[in-house]
């Protein structure tokens, strides 16, 4: 039978030791397990000629708009599941497609820009009822909407060509109309909006002088322009902790990170062919690209300014939206069409038309 050592007694540990011992088990305390690596999880083929999505809390689906088939009259924007991305939800819009998107949970309102009529359209989210459509002049080329959910407000982007000016439409969503259009000083393009609740101001993108134009909402007018970072300034996020501006430069495939007090440079990081759009988390701690020709989305951390992730999740990533209760993003990934003047259908593509969901 074998023998058993008698334990020896340990000797005691120094004062020193323990707090070392102490700190090491503190600090693994503040470690905690390793984070996942971001990954894809699923995606979906949904409908054809997607472009924007949004998440509601009041719904509790992730809301897309489907611009359709070319021609073929059946628009709608789908609710889906937000784990499954299964459709829950329909609300048919004929010939009448959107564009954008934006929610006000506070409210219950999806807000859609419908590009090819000039209009804002207003949905009851939880009927999908029309409540409003919304107009300024003639055939104006709306682009994005952003919300003022505590203002109830809603902020439009009207994009300038030809003899066209660009604007911007600030509207009043309990009445449903615009309450004021601003001009001044909107010269070339503007395209992407962020919002600003503390400074009463909203930063756009200039896509033709590759600017980005801070506008003065009590003013009505355009306060400043600094450069963008890049050529073909196309969308954009303001980070209000940090006091910084995250621009996607489309035609370099970069997004600009900007001191929004100064307009200087903080970094510039290359994303991927056609950097198209940026969302931040609601934390501030990471950024979203959807790069249109690299066929990927950068999951770029935002305290250090790294991509941390290139995710392939379909053939044309277009927006991304973060659900700011799960973490969970969700993009959008439009298809490959034929070529320009061609007669041809559109090539099949099993990559596109799809939504993507996005784990940490």
């Amino acid at each position: 039978m074998p023998t058993i050592e008698a334990s020896r007694p340990r000797p005691a540990l120094s004062r020193r030791h323990l707090l070392v011992l102490l700190g090491a088990a503190g600090a693994a305390a503040r470690i905690g397990p390793a984070a996942a690596a971001p990954a894809v999880e699923r995606s979906v083929k949904v409908a054809p000629g997607l472009y924007e999505i949004a998440v509601s809390t009041t719904t509790n689906l992730v809301h897309v708009a489907s611009a359709g088939t070319r021609g073929g009259n059946n628009a709608k924007v789908l609710g889906l599941d937000p784990r499954t991305l299964e459709v829950r939800s329909t609300i048919e819009l004929g010939a009448d497609s959107v564009f954008g998107l934006a929610v006000n949970d506070t409210t219950g309102t999806l807000f859609g820009t419908e590009t090819r009529g000039g209009r804002l359209a207003v949905f009851d989210l939880r009927s999908g009822a029309v409540k409003a459509r919304i107009a300024q002049g003639e055939g104006a080329h709306v682009r994005q909407v952003v919300v003022d959910e505590a203002g109830n407000r809603a902020f439009v982007s009207v994009f300038g060509y030809r003899e066209k000016p660009s604007a911007i439409w600030v509207v009043d969503t309990a009445a449903n109309a615009v309450s004021a259009v601003i001009t001044e000083g909107l010269e070339g393009g503007i395209s992407g909006l962020a919002y600003d609740p503390a400074g009463d101001r909203l930063f756009a993108t200039a896509l033709e002088p590759n600017e980005v134009v801070e506008v003065s909402l009590s003013r009505r007018a355009a306060v400043r322009r600094f450069a963008s970072g890049g050529e073909g300034a196309i969308n954009l996020a303001f980070d209000a902790a940090g006091g910084r501006l995250f621009v996607t430069n489309q035609k370099s495939g970069r997004l600009a990170v900007l001191n929004a007090a100064s307009g200087q440079p903080i970094k510039m990081i290359e994303t991927g062919a056609g950097a198209l759009s940026v969302t931040l988390t609601p934390d501030g701690a990471l950024a979203y690209v959807a790069n249109r020709g690299a066929g990927t989305v950068s999951v770029v951390d935002a305290r250090s300014l790294t991509v941390t992730a290139n995710l392939e999740t379909g053939t044309h990533p277009n927006t991304v939206a973060v659900d700011r209760r799960s973490g969970l993003a969700y993009v959008t990934n439009k298809a490959r069409t034929a070529p320009r003047g061609s007669a041809q259908p559109a090539p099949e593509d099993p990559n596109g038309d799809t939504v993507s969901l996005i784990r940490l």
